[in-house]
């Protein structure tokens, strides 16, 4: 049975089935609008779809919904938090308003997050700071146990997938969002394929032998993603793992293989807020932005494309899709959710199938 949620559907799932599992309201409806909001910007890799394996992390026991995160230090433009090992959500938009606080403040900012659980997805973050005229870097690493993505040259998993997101907003646009993982496919599209028997391309992942990998299930059985662009994304893939771990303290990628024995997927994480008043006027500031995606609009497009899109132009478009039309959830990632919701006796009757 397959399901086609609407966004007060899709967040009513997450927030029911994260309260039984002991969060506090507010946090349970942190991580539920997180997912529902990747799914409505077409980004299910990060969706609704993302409640077995936090399901997973809470059975295995390091991910303790009933924790929230602290701020441990806390000095005029930097601090870092502790997420306690509670759902990420909360810690990473802990993080991002304090950055963003302080940056109003002095200019520009930084924020360390450990011992988080998965923070979702960066553009959220980067959107956050956009809405408030503020730019912002967001990226995250796996921490000490962190680890899926072979170094280029190497054929074992070694670093995390280590995404990057950015935010700059605009006047007379919609904002710069970026946001892709370092690996040349995310993990979630491999290890949270419904099938695991589904067909990869070749070049995304190796196996446990180093091999070229073709099927998803390869990856989990000790297999390891790849760098997008050879040198260059394993060179900033090592960056945002020595940013977010040795500079935060939680700790570099050491047991990559615990990620698949013990179920672990936690995140670490680095926040940088700046704003754009302090460098310069804030009118000439927009005028450069606005006037530098006017003149993209106008390049001629190539082949097999209508128009030039700025980063973050096709998830809008694929929300407001989603916002009218709803959220398709596949079959088999329906039935995993429903059978969650069964064991803690959360209801779901009210939500019609499709």
């Amino acid at each position: 049975m397959s399901m086609t949620l609407t966004e007060t559907q899709g967040f009513d799932v997450g927030r029911r089935i994260f309260s039984a599992w002991g969060a506090d309201e507010a946090t349970a409806a942190c991580v539920a609008r997180s997912l529902v909001d990747s799914d409505l910007a077409g980004i299910a890799s990060h969706g609704v779809l993302r409640i077995p394996m936090y399901h997973g992390f809470v059975k295995a026991g390091w991910l303790k919904p009933e924790n929230r995160p602290e701020v441990t230090k806390d000095l005029p433009s930097t601090a870092v938090i502790d997420g306690h090992w509670g759902f990420g959500q909360p810690a990473a938009q802990l993080a991002t308003r304090l950055a963003m606080e302080k940056a109003q403040a002095h200019g520009i900012a930084a924020v360390g997050i450990l011992n988080a659980g998965h923070i979702g997805r960066l553009g959220e973050y980067a959107e956050m700071a956009a809405r408030e005229g503020l730019i912002a870097i967001v990226m995250a690493s796996g921490g000490r146990t962190g680890g899926l993505m072979a170094p280029y040259g190497g054929a074992e998993r070694v670093l995390s997938t280590n995404p990057i997101g950015a935010g700059v907003p605009a006047r007379n646009h919609a904002p710069f969002i970026m946001d892709y993982a370092t690996s040349i496919v995310a993990a979630g599209k491999v290890e949270l394929a419904p099938d695991q028997n589904s067909p990869i391309p070749e070049g995304w992942v190796v196996d446990a032998e180093g091999r070229p990998a073709t099927i998803a299930r390869q990856l989990m059985e000790g297999g390891a993603l790849l760098p997008f662009g050879g040198h260059k994304g394993y060179a900033l893939a090592l960056l945002i793992e020595l940013l977010c771990g040795a500079l935060t303290g939680a700790g570099c990628s050491e047991r990559p293989d615990r990620v698949v024995k013990h179920g672990l997927g936690g995140n670490a994480a680095f926040a940088i807020a700046i704003n754009p008043a302090h460098f310069t006027e804030t009118d000439h500031f927009y005028e450069s932005v606005d006037g530098l995606f006017d003149r993209l609009k106008r390049v001629k497009p190539a082949a097999g494309f209508d128009r030039v899109m700025v980063p973050g132009e096709p998830e809008a478009a694929q929300r407001l899709q989603h916002l009218q039309a709803g959220v398709t959830i596949a079959d088999a990632t329906w039935d995993k959710i429903a059978a969650i919701a069964t064991q803690y006796q959360v209801g779901l009757d009210d939500l019609r199938s499709h």
